[in-house]
């Protein structure tokens, strides 16, 4: 019997795409399926014919250990690992393995901001001009040269999470003390170091005192979703972002396809095909982020997973008649990963929190059911009790619900809808 290692998949991420929809499909197949997670969720362990338990994913040394330890006493034929968590993990047992799935070294890049930045550069991908360092006198430089407003961020892929649009010089001071603050206490910084220490891989920067100063790329914000077959790039589709006015670059929704010229959309699919060709990535799902208008184009970020924001499964399988999710099992497994893109509009919309509290209620099934009803796909994606953050917090997750609808004409008109 073949047999399928998950590791560290966010249940949150699975919401709509949880196995339990195609489980029948993958016990078809005859597959045994082994989750590997920190603090499994019930729900979802009850699905798996062995658990193996995990420290927390950013503890990746730790959690290496274990899963190094379980593997050598266990048939494993292919692993599964489309977080952001569970990647670093999913790299070093296929690379143990001999499996198929990305390589450490691509997934390194996907993870350090700055080693992507570089590595994009010398292959001539547009992105905005960048610079490496470590302080407020770094950052004056950079600013003297890049011009305002300009961005900070980590080095380490952190999904919004201590990025810092700054507008003017006075702003300057201040935005980098709380950044570096955050570079202290991230665990998305503590998973790239632990990850590059057992990859065996020398980082291209310090990123708990280095960080990246970035030119603010114009344009609207898009994304680029697929899967890498081998080196082939199979494209879900361009999807437009709804960002929030305050705070910057957090995600409100999607719009699914992009309702965009259709040179533009040509352009960012040949940029997508460069910059992962660029990183080296395949066998894994894909996500780029980009800022772009009708005469150009800038990347902003690799992703090498699949798109993981809460609803992300229930967009695309609306447009692709099938979860991502689902997709992924069958590349992993060797199989044709096989879709067709349907001709729909499909807008996501969230509930989202940017202050520091706790969730006191949430709606219930019958709530669910009418929106469901309506035409609507609804989730939450917490529950009573759930500690909110604030938007510097470098532990925020700020979507507490989704709802998605369609629109026979404009996916604008859909998220109007759902919004």
């Amino acid at each position: 019997m073949t047999s399928l290692l998950v590791v560290h998949p966010r249940l949150a991420d699975l919401r709509g795409a949880d196995p339990a929809r195609f489980e029948p499909a993958l016990r078809a197949l005859g597959l045994r399926l082994v989750l590997a997670d920190h603090r499994p969720d019930a729900e979802l362990a009850r699905l798996f014919d062995e658990v193996i338990e995990l420290p927390p994913p950013h503890e990746v040394e730790a959690g290496w250990s274990v899963l190094e330890r379980a593997l050598a006493t266990r048939p494993i034929d292919a692993v599964l690992a489309q977080t952001e968590s569970g990647l670093p993990y999913g790299a070093l047992a296929v690379r143990a393995r001999g499996l198929r799935g990305p390589s450490p070294s691509a997934v390194y890049l996907c993870l350090d901001k700055y080693a992507c930045r570089r590595r994009l550069e010398e292959a001539g991908v547009a992105q905005p001009r960048f610079a490496l360092v470590a302080d407020v006198a770094g950052a004056r430089r950079a600013a003297r040269e890049l011009g305002f407003p300009l961005v900070l961020k980590g080095c380490a892929s952190a999904n919004q999470r201590l990025v810092t649009l700054v507008r003017t010089e006075e702003e300057l001071a201040p935005a980098v003390a709380r950044l570096q603050s955050g570079l202290l206490r991230s665990r998305d910084i503590a998973r790239l170091l632990g990850f590059a220490r057992v990859a065996g891989i020398e980082l291209a920067s310090d990123p708990c005192v280095e960080f990246l100063v970035e030119a603010f790329a114009a344009g609207d914000p898009l994304e680029s979703d697929g899967l890498v077959v081998g080196p082939e790039v199979r494209s879900f589709g361009l999807s437009e972002q709804i960002h929030a006015r305050a705070p910057s670059f957090f995600i409100e929704g999607y719009l699914t396809p992009a309702e965009r010229p259709r040179e533009e959309c040509e352009r960012l699919e040949r940029m997508t095909r460069a910059a992962l060709a660029a990183v080296g990535l395949e066998d894994s799902g894909y996500s780029l982020e980009f800022r772009s208008d009708a005469q150009a184009s800038w990347l902003i970020e690799v992703n090498g997973r699949l798109g993981c924001d809460e609803g992300f499964g229930d967009l695309f399988e609306a447009v692709l008649g099938t979860q991502p999710l689902f997709l992924a099992f069958l590349l992993a497994l060797g199989a044709e990963p096989a879709f067709t893109r349907r001709a729909v509009h499909v807008g996501l919309a969230y509930q989202s929190c940017y202050a520091e509290g706790e969730v006191r209620a949430v709606p219930g099934a019958a709530e669910l059911a009418r929106l469901a009803a309506r035409g609507y796909r609804a989730g939450v994606n917490v529950q009573p009790g759930t500690r909110t953050h604030g938007a510097s917090n470098p532990e925020i997750h700020p979507h507490l619900a989704f709802v998605l609808a369609e629109d026979p004409r404009s996916s604008r008109s859909a998220h109007a809808r759902g919004s």
